[in-house]
């Protein structure tokens, strides 16, 4: 029987620093492993960065500015290349292993705007280590450096801080953890990617909490994006040198910009030119490219002091009681997301976290349902309780509303999705969906006033209110789909 890990890409970088905002590629490496974790292929680089290359980060990688200088190829030639090389690997569905890829994967998102290069949009898919490791282990105490994982599940790593030896050290690393995990972790890559979107918006919540509740800061708010963090001001890496981000232009209308986890944007009143660029209303925190590295209130660790990659180690656990186990092939609960402050109200919309399904026929039509007291059609499910995962609630949802036993064996998850709410004001939902098939006849129950089978939506939703989520989202995903015969 195959599994996902029985060929992956492994991915690294070693960098001038640990802001993924500022710094610089030094040295790369993509490399292609078997099932036994043995090397098939393997791409190095060294770069030039074009800028010096502290002590610090010289003493951990070994590569000082005049050898960068001196081997290295000019930057955007490499950071293309690494750019590519990935592409490539992704457009195959080759599964590519990165230790906390919110670090690597930001940063090489940074590079590519910097040197005008068009970025990785949505890698998938993408296997991180840490995400998985934390979700099977998550009560271990003690650091999760990819050295400290390495030792743990018996990978050896001789060469910790080569980008080659962390590289493919990862990637043995997440197959041991598979080995170790199989129930929780053999399914396909495609819901493997979704769910570790969850569970690292679940880790966050978790750090978010602790800061929150042992440091006394109820303003901290952990990132809760997953691989990539996309910048707050993509026009402010366009120069051969970083620069300040642009102010924020205030104005009169929030808007919610869905390209990045639930930002808050503002847009400029009449009378005042456009910005350059949609800006969030408050600077990025360098504690969100890595959380648990940068404590509040004290400055970031200095490069000669500390790891360049950014530690991967979170705060010890808050002290309550295990969490219950999940049933194999269910999703963990989603992590509370919360959004920028309104500049306009002074307060945060409300974030409703929801779990709905994609259902379709053996016509390949799909269900929209409509709730009593309500004029938009949407689809079944509903919202996610207080220990709920999202698997259970749409498991729950379905009984009551259409009668349907789901089947978490043949549900596929599609994975999150976000839209403003149809029925609730200053209120944005944050969707976990999935795609099953019915047979058999369908009969609207519990809160569920009508039932609507759309085939055509230019006919079927002709006057019809239909929830943003629906219309913008799930019904766009359903037709490509459907067109494409993948299970519809």
């Amino acid at each position: 029987m195959t599994s996902w890990a029985d060929r992956l890409g492994v991915f690294d970088l070693e960098t001038t620093g640990v802001d993924v905002e500022t710094a610089r590629i030094v040295t790369a490496c993509i490399a292609v492993v078997d099932a036994d974790g043995h090397v098939v292929q393997r791409w190095d680089w060294i770069a030039d960065p074009g800028v010096e290359i502290p002590e610090g980060a010289a003493e951990v990688h070994g590569i000082t500015t005049e050898r960068a200088r001196e081997e290295g190829r000019p930057s955007e030639l490499v950071v293309a290349e690494i750019t590519q090389t990935l592409r490539t690997l992704f457009g195959v569905g080759v599964p590519v292993v990165v230790y906390n890829a919110p670090y690597d994967l930001s940063l090489l998102d940074r590079e590519c705007r910097r040197n005008e290069l068009d970025p990785l949009v949505d890698p998938a898919p993408v296997v991180d280590p840490l995400v998985l490791d934390k979700q099977v282990d998550t009560y271990r105490k003690g650091k999760r450096t990819l050295e400290v994982a390495a030792e743990h599940y018996g990978v050896t790593l001789d060469d910790a801080h080569d980008a080659g030896a962390d590289a493919i050290a990862a990637g043995r690393v997440a197959q041991a953890i598979l080995a170790a995990h199989p129930d929780e972790l053999d399914i396909p890559i495609a819901d493997l990617h979704g769910r570790q979107e969850i569970w690292y918006a679940e880790q966050a919540r978790r750090f978010q909490d602790y800061i929150r509740r042992r440091k006394g800061d109820e303003t901290f708010t952990a990132s809760t994006a997953w691989p990539v963090k996309y910048p707050a001001h993509p026009g402010a890496y366009r120069d051969t040198q970083p620069i300040p981000p642009l102010e924020p232009r205030l104005g009169r209308v929030p808007v919610i910009d869905f390209s990045r986890p639930l930002g808050l944007q503002i847009a400029a009143p009449p009378e005042a030119p456009p910005a350059p660029h949609a800006i969030d209303a408050a600077p990025p925190d360098p504690r969100e490219a890595f959380p648990g590295l940068v404590p509040e209130s004290e400055p970031p660790v200095p490069p000669a002091a500390a790891e360049l990659e950014p530690e991967p180690e979170v705060a010890p656990e808050p002290e309550v009681a295990p969490e219950p186990e999940v049933a194999p092939g269910s999703v963990a609960s989603l992590g509370s997301v919360e959004p920028e402050v309104s500049e306009r109200t002074g307060s945060r919309p409300t974030v409703l976290r929801i779990a709905a399904a994609i259902v379709t026929d053996a016509d390949g039509r799909s269900l929209l349902v409509r709730k009593a007291g309500t004029t938009h059609f949407m689809q079944p499910g509903g919202k996610i309780e207080e220990g709920e995962s999202a698997i259970e609630t749409l498991a729950r949802e379905l009984a009551e509303e259409i009668g349907v036993q789901l089947d978490i064996t043949t549900a596929e998850y599609l994975g999150l999705f976000r839209a403003v709410a149809a029925n609730e004001e200053d209120t944005v939902v944050l969707a976990a969906v999935f795609a099953m098939a019915v047979d058999g006849e369908i009969t609207a129950s519990g809160e569920i006033e009508e039932l609507l089978w759309v085939d055509d939506p230019d006919l079927d939703l002709d006057g019809v209110d239909v929830a943003p989520l629906t219309l913008d989202e799930l019904l766009p995903l359903w037709e490509r789909r459907r067109d494409q015969a993948f299970g519809f």
